[in-house]
């Protein structure tokens, strides 16, 4: 039971890993407008900016309007990074436990 939580925790950090890398890629392609439109961009697009959203609400998107630096991928990846290193070890830490 203990192998399968094992691989179960690195498949999840295996997938935060590669989401984590789709919101750096897409904020690198949103500044080149022919790379954003292009079929990868809008793929990346649809993937991430339901994610995005949830950070350009509020104060975040009052200064991304003023100053025009989108601010929501800094934050979504401090979110994500703080999920997966304290919450989802934490989870683990517990079932774990529970389990060996």
């Amino acid at each position: 039971m203990v192998s399968i939580l094992l691989s179960l925790y690195k498949i999840i950090q295996w997938i935060f890993w590669l989401y984590s890398l789709f919101i750096v890629i897409n904020a690198i392609l949103s500044w080149v407008p022919i790379l954003n439109n292009s079929v990868i961009g809008e793929w990346l697009n649809k993937i991430v900016n339901p994610y995005l959203n949830l950070f350009r609400k509020g104060p975040l998107a009052r200064l991304a309007y003023s100053t025009g630096i989108d601010f929501s991928p800094i934050i979504a990846l401090l979110v994500l990074y703080f999920v997966q290193y304290y919450v989802l070890r934490w989870i683990f830490n517990i079932l774990f436990r529970l389990f060996a």
